[in-house]
């Protein structure tokens, strides 16, 4: 992915990058009390760290600002520009920044990661912008952006429902290398696609009240029909139900695309690309969203059946000589060393939960079975929670196939939570 060098920041009263003016409020210099200023820039550090988390952040800048310049680093001025972006004080995170610069202490990929935060936290309108300029000079400053530098960009985009930038962005990535997508790529991208769709539902259900809706939402992908002024009631219906169904559609194609690369990088790992590991929030996102979209595209949901074995088990696969075995989860082949949780309450239920709705009773019985065989140890807090469910369907698996003799599935505590999804 090749980047435009953008304008080097100057040294100046506002944040200047091609177009985009934003006003940078100055930095405290004074305290609220006396404080000692160290000469040593680790306890300047660590005194900053003290006075900030203490709720004086300001008496913490200042302490930095009345510090000699030889008691300072990057180190100082990172702590100084990430304790802004947390609190989404953009105008105060750039002018550390250029108060680091003007010191000569060079930026680094975290001083890039904190700006970042700062666009995506902020409430500036102009955030995107600055995120976009701000990731394009780390070239100018000699910092070779990362994939977490990457992902910071993507949560701005995600901040500022900017979807059709984010997939952009998303394209460009190699599949190779310090900036391959890594977990957080795809769940930041899966998160919007979720999000997407719950706001088109909402603009779906205005229109069938009969109210018209001027939101932006539905033409900012750019894959997505736009609603012009003259478009008629059924039409913006009928548009509606197409963007759904192509956000769906998406959100469906990143999760594919993770597996296949998390599948390829655990084959066939590069010395230089970092390994995917699994994780329950990107699959929950999926998840979530199979159930939002399962009423109206049902055979589309019913793809979630298929994920749900292939990350849990209960799919067959033939091998070269014919032989049917049991093919091994994703969840297993993907497992890190506890970093990551692979199974918790609520993936579990989301997963019965739509295997119920498509009543594939026996898809239910097969995961609950390979749960068991390949995560004992996360299943048995659950057990008490899901057996007795996990039973009943399994009564239900072996029911004849003629509906006449089937009676009525119980409405359990659970299944009452679930119809309301």
């Amino acid at each position: 992915m090749l980047w435009s060098i953008a304008t080097v920041f100057r040294n100046v009263r506002s944040y200047s990058t091609g177009s985009v003016q934003v006003k940078r409020r100055a930095l405290p210099t004074t305290t609220s009390i006396e404080y000692t200023i160290p000469d040593d820039p680790y306890l300047l550090a660590k005194k900053f760290q003290q006075v900030s988390q203490s709720g004086k952040l300001d008496d913490a800048v200042a302490i930095v600002m009345q510090a000699k310049t030889r008691g300072q680093s990057p180190i100082v001025w990172n702590l100084v520009i990430s304790s802004y972006a947390r609190l989404g004080r953009l105008s105060r995170a750039l002018r550390a920044f250029s108060e680091m610069r003007r010191r000569g202490f060079p930026p680094t990929q975290t001083t890039f990661t904190a700006l970042l935060q700062a666009c995506a936290l902020g409430d500036s309108d102009k955030a995107v912008d600055i995120a976009e300029q701000t990731y394009k000079s780390m070239d100018t400053f000699g910092v070779k952006p990362s994939i977490i530098n990457v992902n910071g960009l993507l949560s701005v985009y995600q901040r500022k429902h900017d979807m059709k930038k984010a997939l952009e962005c998303f394209n460009e990535l190699p599949s190779v290398g310090k900036r391959a997508p890594s977990l957080a790529t795809y769940t930041i991208l899966a998160s919007m696609c979720r999000r997407q769709i719950s706001v088109l539902y909402e603009e779906l259900a205005q229109l069938k009240n009969g109210h018209s809706t001027d939101q932006k939402t539905s033409d900012q992908p750019f894959h997505f029909v736009s609603i012009e002024e003259n478009t008629s009631h059924s039409q913006r219906i009928a548009i509606v139900r197409h963007n759904i169904r192509q956000t769906f559609t998406t959100l469906l194609d990143i999760w594919a695309t993770y597996a296949s690369d998390a599948e390829h990088r655990a084959t066939n790992l590069d010395s230089d690309t970092d390994r995917l590991y699994f994780d329950t929030r990107l699959l929950k996102v999926v998840l979530k969203a199979c159930h939002s979209v399962y009423e109206d595209e049902r055979p589309l949901a019913r793809k979630g059946f298929n994920i749900i074995a292939h990350v849990y088990g209960g799919t067959k696969r033939v091998d070269e000589n014919g032989v049917v075995t049991n093919s091994v989860p994703l969840a297993v082949l993907l497992q890190s060393n506890d970093e990551h949780v692979v199974l918790d309450a609520d993936v579990v239920e989301l997963a019965i939960g739509l295997c119920d709705r498509g009543k594939r009773y026996m898809n239910i019985v097969r995961l609950w079975a390979s749960l068991n065989e390949h995560f004992a140890r996360e299943v048995e807090p659950l057990r008490r929670r899901f057996e007795s469910e996990v039973q009943e369907f399994t009564e239900l698996a072996n029911l004849p196939n003629d509906p006449t003799q089937r009676k009525a599935p119980k409405m359990t505590m659970f299944r009452k939570r679930r119809a309301l999804m």
